[in-house]
């Protein structure tokens, strides 16, 4: 496997233990499908239930697999009214839409289940049920009028899994700030937010992950990076994917062909300056390749990005 650059697979937090730092706050827990994990350098008094009542508000807003959810009762029709997160969300969504050319398209919910990487199980995909549901997909197909969402197409299947963890990581990020804490860690899944200092005159030390063939294989630290003041997101195909035939499909899926993305990218890496940007960012360049990621960063320099190719 070929590095390109500097590149990052995925990012984890490491807290090293020494006498002589500060005494930092954890709250660990799990929501929307992983875990979480917020570390805090400063005196506080968060509790664990007011992070777990940020995330329960975004479960019940994005989550495709909370039936109750409103973007499942979007999805089956029966509202087309927006709160504010999920307008929010919404905005956010069709900018990068836009600005990726349709390389992050949050409408491709019905190609996410039909590969098995949804609400319904894996199973065996046609063409001819490939070029069906394609007739559903397009972000252009969807509007924001006032507080509502209009679906030009009812089939349409709205899915956030590839923003949700990092606006709700913003969310945390938001809520701590309004608290007066300065100097912070969240990490839902793997995105993270760093803000300040872990100690004073030290940053937050984040792991980089090396790749691994198989999903089941454990997490090995490839190096050590010292980081403040950024968000990150990773979006990779080693550690979600099925498999069809003796044939291995990532779950990042292309809603212009309407097939998870096979090209030479094993990960992509954003830092930006909020997590959903970052977020949203990793899987449009996930699905763009190595050559067109790479030119869409240099034209936006509000983000970084760092690769890790197969070949």
């Amino acid at each position: 496997m070929k590095i390109i650059e500097r590149l990052v697979i995925g990012i984890f937090t490491l807290l090293f233990s020494c006498s002589t730092q500060p005494q930092l706050t954890q709250i660990v827990g799990e929501g929307i499908g992983t875990y979480y994990k917020i570390t805090i350098a400063d005196k506080n008094e968060i509790k664990k239930n007011q992070i777990d009542s940020i995330i329960l508000e975004l479960n019940n807003t994005a989550s495709i697999f909370n039936p109750n959810s409103l973007v499942s009762r979007i999805n089956r029709n029966e509202t087309d009214s927006l709160n504010q997160i999920l307008r929010e969300i919404l905005e956010v969504s069709l900018q990068v839409c836009e600005e990726t050319e349709g390389a992050f398209d949050f409408t491709v919910g019905a190609l996410v289940n039909l590969w098995g990487f949804g609400k319904d199980p894996q199973k065996e995909v046609s063409q001819e049920e490939i070029e069906k549901v394609l007739e559903t997909v397009g972000y252009k197909k969807i509007q924001i009028i006032g507080n509502r969402i209009i679906k030009d197409n009812p089939d349409t299947q709205l899915n956030f899994n590839a923003i949700a963890k990092g606006y709700c990581v913003d969310m945390i990020t938001n809520y701590l700030t309004s608290m007066g804490i300065e100097n912070f860690l969240v990490d839902i899944g793997g995105e993270l937010c760093i803000r300040g200092k872990r100690a004073p005159n030290q940053n937050w030390r984040v792991g980089i992950q090396k790749p691994t063939a198989k999903k089941e294989e454990g997490i090995i630290a490839e190096e050590i990076m010292e980081l403040t003041d950024i968000s990150i997101a990773t979006s990779g195909n080693y550690r979600n994917y099925v498999e069809t035939n003796g044939k291995r499909y990532g779950h990042t899926i292309n809603s212009k062909t309407g097939y998870p993305e096979m090209n030479n990218l094993a990960s992509v890496t954003v830092f930006a300056s909020t997590c959903t940007l970052a977020d949203a960012y990793a899987t449009a360049l996930m699905v763009m390749g190595e050559e067109n990621a790479k030119k869409f960063v240099s034209q936006h320099t509000e983000i970084t990005a760092y690769y890790i190719c197969t070949n």
